[in-house]
């Protein structure tokens, strides 16, 4: 690894962003229309003319039916209360949209009812309950096939959530990497920070030096010799041209020589000044160089170490990919099955709304039914009544059905005195 820092580009994993709604709303819609399917079972019945001794059957057995079915054990009776409760309640849910125009539908309908004939109420009510039956039966199959969906779609979802509960640990694991990784850096920066600053100095020295060195050089060339040989030359010649009987000639010689030999010296002295100096500059920098190369191979430590947080990231967002693609796949294939599904889980709310219609619709022929069967009642009983009466007047041996139509009516009194 380099000293720069290192960066990684993280890919976000996708999240969870199915239709689970869809899936909460039909599961709804299975318990409360499978309720209410199982709570109003429909049986056919035939259509043929009901004599008045058929009636009378019919009525006791539908009297005793209803006894039978209005006493069910007492820990059914809340139960089955809150059934049609949530039956009747979910019904005005669904016509609720539609309240009117249902509402004045069934209006027309009662009056077209009231004058119907019984066998006419018959035959049409038969066909709403195969109606009925029929959409019923349409719903739960519905249901079923959604249930068999949702099974499976339950499978995908929870692999898909375990692969990305996956995702959302190891990736913790990745970021403490990452976070070791900056830590280092940075503390990495700091120090090359610190190196060029010391760097910067030592340069500066050197140019310092070498600037030194070039006037040093320039006086080392007028000297041409060390100060003490210099000394030595000038000494002599001194001491000759003071003290020697010499020519007009020599001594001028001697003269120049000592000029010369006086500027070498001075260069000599010059030399030896900025050399010292260039010595105490150089003894200086020597622990800057040192200071950089300890700041070096702390940088190259920390910089290995910084690799090794980094390739412990990669490494994990590599597996993270991984994971994610295989989460994304059971998410694809969760959504095309929600996809598959919805023109079956658009049936259901026109099923459920027809249904609500059909049941009110058959109430009002069942009600229709009702008032011709008290009708018949009415007259059956007008009947006994009759006859009862002649019996009583002829001293005639009256049956029990005939002392009840005696004292529904009035003609028996056993609270009189």
């Amino acid at each position: 690894m380099t000293e720069e820092n290192t960066t990684y580009t993280e890919t976000p994993v996708e999240t969870e962003n199915v239709p689970e709604a869809e899936a909460v709303a039909e599961t709804n819609a299975v318990a409360e229309t499978e309720a209410v399917a199982e709570a109003d079972p429909v049986t056919e019945t035939e259509s043929e003319p009901v004599t008045e001794t058929e009636s009378e059957s019919v009525a006791e057995a539908e009297q005793t039916t209803e006894a039978q079915s209005e006493t069910p054990a007492a820990e059914d009776k809340v139960v089955v209360a809150d059934e049609i409760a949530a039956e009747e309640k979910a019904e005005e849910e669904i016509l609720k949209e539609n309240k009117e125009s249902v509402e004045k539908r069934l209006e027309d309908l009662q009056v077209a009812v009231a004058n119907m004939t019984e066998q006419e109420a018959k035959s049409k009510s038969n066909q709403l309950r195969n109606t009925l039956e029929h959409d019923e039966r349409a719903l739960k199959a519905i249901f079923r096939e959604l249930k068999t969906h949702r099974a499976d779609g339950d499978e995908l979802k929870t692999k898909r959530d375990e692969l990305n509960a996956q995702v959302r640990e190891i990736s913790k694991t990745a970021q403490e990497s990452r976070a070791k990784r900056d830590e280092v850096n940075q503390r990495i920066a700091v120090l090359k920070a610190e190196r060029s600053k010391e760097m910067e100095q030592t340069k500066s020295k050197s140019d310092e030096i070498n600037q030194l060195k070039t006037k040093r050089d320039e006086y080392n060339k007028i000297s041409k010799g060390t100060y003490d040989i210099l000394m030595k030359n000038y000494s002599e010649n001194l001491r000759k041209f003071l003290e020697d009987d010499i020519n007009l000639d020599h001594e001028k010689n001697l003269f120049e020589r000592l000029t010369d030999l006086t500027e070498r010296v001075k260069a000599t002295k010059e030399a030896n000044e900025l050399h010292g100096k260039i010595q105490e500059i150089y003894n200086e920098n020597k622990g800057m160089y040192t200071k950089s190369d300890e700041l070096s191979a702390e940088i190259k430590q920390l910089s290995e170490e910084s690799q090794k947080y980094h390739v412990e990231m990669i490494e994990v967002f590599r597996k993270v990919d991984e994971l994610r693609k295989e989460a994304d796949g059971y998410h694809k294939r969760l959504t095309e099955r929600y996809a598959l599904i919805k023109p079956t889980t658009a049936k259901i709310d026109p099923l459920k709304k027809n249904i609500a219609i059909t049941r009110r619709e058959l109430d009002i022929y069942l009600d229709r039914l009702k008032d011709f069967q008290n009708e018949r009642d009415e007259k059956r009983v007008d009947k006994i009544h009759s006859n009862a009466q002649e019996k009583l007047k002829k001293n005639g041996r009256l049956s029990l059905e005939d002392l009840g139509a005696l004292i529904e009516k009035g003609d028996i009194d056993f609270n009189k005195e």
